[in-house]
This record gives C-alpha cells, structure tokens and sequence, in this order.
C-alpha cells in the first residue's frame, strides 16, 4: 500500500515542477510595428522584447492606462520591462491620452492588431474579441504559468508579482 502512495505522489511531481516555469504558449512580436514615445523621459527599448521576465499589456483602448498600476511594478522592479501594445488607430491620440493620464511609457502601435491575430491573443486567454485589454507576464518569449496580470486589481497585482518575480 505504501508503495502505491508513493508512486501515486511521485507521479504528480513532474506536475508541480511544470507549472513553476514558462508554458508552451510562445508569443511572437511582429518586426513590422512601430514604437513611440510618450513623454522624453523614457524611450522604449528593443532589448526588452528580450528580457527574461516581462509584463506584456495589449489594449484596444486606452482607459486602462489611466488605472495606475506601473507604480506598484516600481516598487518590486524597476528593470522589469513593460511592453504595451495598442491597437488603436490614430496614434497621435493615444499620445495625447496617455499624457493625459500621466502615463509617459512609449508603446508599440499595432492599429490592424496584427499582434492579437498572430498570437490568437483572445482565444489563449478564453476572451471574447470584445475585450478590450489582455494583461500577462512572460518568461522569455513565452506566457508564464501566472498568465493574466490582475492591473486593475492592486492587491491581486502585488500578489502576482511577489509570485513572478521571487
């Protein structure tokens, strides 16, 4: 009996070991986008697409942006790369509003939402295409185990990365 316990646990071991690094979920940055600045202050970084760990945000709109949450990355991580792709046509309106709500991060923009289609972006996070925003971290150039980034949720977000950053 005892053996039998114990190759049921030893089974579930590769399991756990799994689910503490990157799934199989590669995502691919279209080489064809363009990047922009917000503000001066902070120019948006090729090498980021590189980074081991990354928080990827894609939005069809902008309110979200006027939610603050890169004040609690800068808490945890200030090299932590941030990747924002908006889908939004007229990109010198997303400049204004992201000045608007203070939001000074440079952005990649990706008006026929090129990144969504290639990376089935909706449908890896079981959204509907109504969706507006699909926040995730990444580990290297896959979606880490944590998959969604809880933004809009401060308590959640800091959890979340307690988690992806220890």
């Amino acid at each position: 009996m005892m053996n039998k316990l114990n190759l049921l646990l030893l089974s579930f071991i590769p399991f756990v070991f799994f689910r503490c690094g990157p799934s199989e979920d590669k995502i691919i940055f279209p080489g064809n986008l363009k990047t922009y600045q917000v503000s001066d202050s902070l120019a948006f970084n090729p090498d980021w697409f590189h980074a081991e760990k990354k928080l990827v945000v894609v939005s069809k709109q902008l309110y979200a942006f006027s939610i603050p949450f890169m004040d609690i990355i800068a808490e945890y991580d200030e090299g932590m790369p941030v990747i924002l792709v908006i889908t939004r046509e007229d990109k010198d309106e997303i400049i204004q509003r992201l000045t608007e709500y203070e939001f000074p991060y440079p952005f990649i923009h990706d008006p026929d939402g090129l990144f969504i289609e290639e990376n089935q972006i909706w449908k890896r996070f079981g959204l509907q295409e109504k969706n507006t925003i699909a926040p995730f971290f990444m580990e290297g150039d896959f979606i880490s185990e944590l998959g969604d980034a809880e933004i809009g949720m401060r308590q959640v977000f800091r959890k979340q990365l307690d988690e992806f950053l220890k």
